[in-house]
């Protein structure tokens, strides 16, 4: 390849003997802009292709994942793990819905904070169920996971029973303090 430079170096006279035809760098010069032209708009198409791709890949997992999705994934309860726990299931779902309308019942009033701190107690404890379900879903046969399954039914009956313990002594006092104001204004 050396060679071949030195040799057009050296010749280079004899290379610069002719000269291109009158017009010829107007139109080279008129050539390069339209090639740049096209570049850009087959950079643009490129660029407004991948946006609409993009943004149907998005749309798209965005319904797999808030609709069809849900549909699919319904996590397993205690009953899914056997029908001999099936009707430890429904008592326990039983006995927390009544201490929940029991909860709802003393917490009317006054006591809306108390019903506010209850329900956030709650959602505490819910999300640890759906941790329970998720173990559940990854080992249907897990004797430990039914368990903490069972623990959690029952630890929650044991709140809520304290909590409607609480509230009903909340009241009492409530009665008496009131009971009290009206003897010393009467």
């Amino acid at each position: 390849m050396n060679s071949l430079e030195d040799y057009i170096k050296q010749n280079r006279a004899a290379f610069d003997t002719q000269e291109p035809p009158e017009g010829h760098m107007d139109r080279f010069l008129n050539r390069l802009p339209k090639q740049k032209n096209k570049t850009i708009l087959y950079l643009r198409t490129i660029a407004a292709a991948a946006v609409v791709t993009l943004l149907v890949t998005l749309s798209g997992l965005y319904v797999y994942d808030n609709w069809i999705n849900d549909q699919k994934s319904v996590l397993p309860t205690l009953a899914d793990a056997g029908t001999e726990y099936a009707e430890a299931e429904a008592y326990f779902i039983s006995t927390i819905n009544h201490h929940e309308q029991m909860i709802d019942q003393l917490s009317e009033g006054d006591l809306q904070q108390e019903r506010e701190q209850f329900k956030q107690e709650m959602k505490v404890m819910d999300s640890l169920y759906v941790q329970l379900q998720h173990d559940l879903q990854t080992n249907p046969d897990d004797p430990r996971v039914i368990n903490a399954m069972i623990n959690h039914y029952q630890i929650r009956i044991k709140v809520m029973q304290r909590i409607v313990v609480q509230l009903k002594d909340a009241r009492k006092l409530k009665t008496h303090k009131t009971q009290e104001n009206e003897k010393i204004y009467v």
